[in-house]
């Protein structure tokens, strides 16, 4: 029978060197890292997608909540804070409602109350204003005010840095001072912090007082 002879000496392992596993190790790290960093990536760009979607989904909110007062305007002077004389169709300038930039107030009509069912009419007293850079709609219950009555305030839009308005009568112009009439169409501009000048433009119908004629009799004796 023959004897199957061994080599003299140290036999060598089928393993992995030192070395060897130092290389993989450094390239699975590498490896990982672009694999996190493409990650990271893709997670930060959908955020950023959700955080613009949502904003311009509360930009969209604002903008309709905008449209439904100003599309609705009416002529119709109202008593505030119990004072016999009525105050003017449009009130519009800076600071108007304690904003810290420009504030307009106005009546509309279109507040539905079917079958009467509140104690209020359909007609409401609605004015915007800037506070801590948001956009706030304030309005009465009832168009004429008592003495001490307070507005509800609701937060519409935030990021709001400015609000101007533009008038339309006889051209454009920066205010409004015809008391007896509303213009033709108004510019409402927003100032976004992060979109900039948003300008949205209402066309209104020629809405003014009816004129008071004298009768007969009527006048100085």
């Amino acid at each position: 029978m023959k004897t199957e002879r061994r080599p003299f000496g140290p036999q060598r392992s089928a393993g992995f060197t030192l070395l060897e596993v130092l290389v993989a190790i450094a390239v699975f790290a590498m490896l990982s890292m672009s694999a996190y960093q493409v990650m990271n990536g893709v997670q930060r760009s959908d955020e950023q997608s959700r955080e613009h979607n949502e904003r311009l989904q509360e930009i969209q909110r604002a903008m309709v909540m905008l449209d439904g007062d100003f599309r609705q305007m009416v002529a119709r002077q109202v008593r505030q804070q119990g004072n016999d004389e009525s105050s003017s169709l449009l009130q519009s300038g800076e600071y108007l409602l304690d904003s810290s930039s420009h504030g307009i107030l106005f009546t509309r009509d279109g507040w539905q109350n079917p079958q009467q069912m509140f104690p209020r009419s359909e007609i409401l007293r609605v004015g915007y204003r800037i506070v801590d850079e948001t956009l706030e709609r304030v309005w009465f219950r009832y168009p004429d005010t008592v003495v001490g009555t307070e507005p509800l305030v609701r937060q519409v839009l935030t990021g709001v840095t400015g609000l101007s308005f533009r008038f339309y009568g006889e051209g454009w112009q920066e205010n409004w001072t015809e008391s007896g009439a509303l213009p033709k169409g108004i510019a409402v501009t927003l100032t976004l912090d992060d979109f900039g000048k948003v300008e949205r433009v209402y066309m209104l119908p020629e809405a003014k007082l009816p004129s008071v004629t004298k009768k007969d009799g009527d006048g100085d004796s």
